[in-house]
C-alpha cells in the first residue's frame, strides 16, 4: 500500500504497557494484561545510537555502528497510583503506597501510536504504532506548585530504560522495539491487533487459534493449535476460568470449580473434586482466550461424559 511517508508527526495517544511475565532467550516472551496510561503528552526516546570510526593507516579505515540502552521520557496528565506502584515495584495497600530503598521496578513492555498528518489512500487518519518490548520505569519527580492568577498545569514525567530482548528471532540479538505504519505495507489485520499484546514476533501466523478438550487421568486437557505450531502458545493472562473458559456439569447443574494451568499450547483444567462417573461436563471456550500475539482462539464448545 501506497502512503505518504513525509508527512509530519502530529499527535500522540494510547500509551500502554504489559508487565513482562517470561524472557527465556528460547521462547518467545509472555506478557500480562494490557493497562492503558491515559493522558498522553509526548513521549520522547533517544536510541542512544552512534557511529564509530577507527583509524589506521593514516585515515579513517573501518567505520561501525552501535546501539547502547534505549531511553524514553514519558509525559502523562497523571498514572493512577496503584499503575504507578506495579510500574515501580512499590508497596501498595489500603489505599496507601510506600516506597522503600530496595523497590525493584519489574519489566514492562510499552506500546503507543503517533498520528500523522493527512489521510491514506482511502481518507483514513495514518498512524505510526509502537511496541518497545523490555525497559523499566525509575522513580519520577513529585511536588506541585501553588495555583496563582492562572491555571498551570502539571503533569508526571516517566523515564524508562529499554534493553533488547534475550529472545533473538534471528540469533542476531534480542528485539528492543516493533514499529509500523497503517499507510504502508502492514496489513490490515496487523494493525486491528497491535494493542492486544506486545509484537514481538513479525512473521506471527495470525490466523485463530483452535481448541479442542479431551478427558485425561481426571483433568480436562484443552490442546491449542494452529497452522504454525511455532505460533500456538497460549497467553496464560487470558485464560480465566468462569470467564474465558467456563466448565460446567449438566447432571447438576453446577460449575465445575477447580483450577487452570498454562503451558505453551496446553490448558489444564484440574477439578477440585472430581465429578461422579457418567456426568456430563459442558466445556466452553470464548475467543477472549488468545495466543501470545494476542490473536483469539475460534469459540469452542463440546460435553464430555466423565469417567
Amino acid at each position: 500500500m501506497a502512503g505518504n511517508a513525509e508527512n509530519p508527526k502530529i499527535g500522540l495517544d494510547n500509551v500502554v504497557i504489559a508487565e513482562l511475565l517470561t524472557d527465556d532467550g528460547n521462547n518467545l516472551p509472555q506478557y500480562g494484561e494490557i493497562i492503558p496510561l491515559r493522558g498522553a503528552v509526548t513521549a520522547s526516546v533517544n536510541p542512544n545510537s552512534s557511529v564509530e570510526t577507527d583509524y589506521a593507516d593514516n585515515g579513517a579505515f573501518f567505520v561501525t555502528g552501535n546501539r547502547a540502552n534505549t531511553e524514553m521520557t514519558l509525559e502523562l496528565t497523571n498514572v493512577a497510583p496503584a499503575t504507578l506502584a506495579k510500574m515501580l515495584g512499590q508497596t501498595r495497600v489500603n489505599g496507601i503506597t510506600q516506597e522503600k530503598p530496595l523497590d525493584q521496578a519489574p519489566y514492562f513492555a510499552l506500546g503507543f501510536r503517533v498520528w500523522i498528518g493527512g489521510t491514506d489512500e482511502n481518507g483514513n487518519k495514518i498512524f505510526e504504532y509502537f511496541w518497545y518490548s523490555k525497559g523499566k520505569f525509575s522513580v519520577p519527580e513529585s511536588g506541585g506548585n501553588t495555583k496563582g492568577d492562572s491555571i498551570e498545569f502539571q503533569h508526571i514525567s516517566l523515564t524508562a530504560q529499554f534493553v533488547p530482548t534475550l529472545y533473538s528471532p534471528d540469533g542476531n540479538g534480542g528485539i528492543i522495539c516493533s514499529h509500523a505504519r497503517s499507510d504502508i505495507d502492514t496489513p490490515a489485520n496487523v494493525i486491528a491487533s497491535w494493542f492486544n499484546a506486545p509484537v514481538i514476533a513479525i512473521e506471527n501466523d495470525t490466523s485463530a487459534l483452535s481448541i479442542t478438550a479431551s478427558l485425561s487421568e481426571g483433568k480436562i486437557v484443552f490442546a491449542a493449535t494452529k497452522a504454525s505450531s511455532e505460533n500456538a502458545v497460549v497467553a496464560d493472562s487470558s485464560v480465566v476460568l468462569g470467564n474465558s473458559v467456563m466448565i460446567f456439569n449438566s447432571t447438576d447443574g453446577n460449575n465445575v470449580s477447580g483450577t487452570v494451568a498454562v503451558e505453551n499450547n496446553t490448558i489444564t483444567f484440574t477439578p477440585t473434586a472430581e465429578p461422579d462417573d457418567g456426568d456430563e461436563i459442558i466445556v466452553t471456550v470464548t475467543s477472549a482466550v488468545k495466543d501470545i500475539a494476542g490473536v483469539g482462539c475460534t469459540p469452542y464448545s463440546s460435553v464430555i461424559t466423565w469417567a
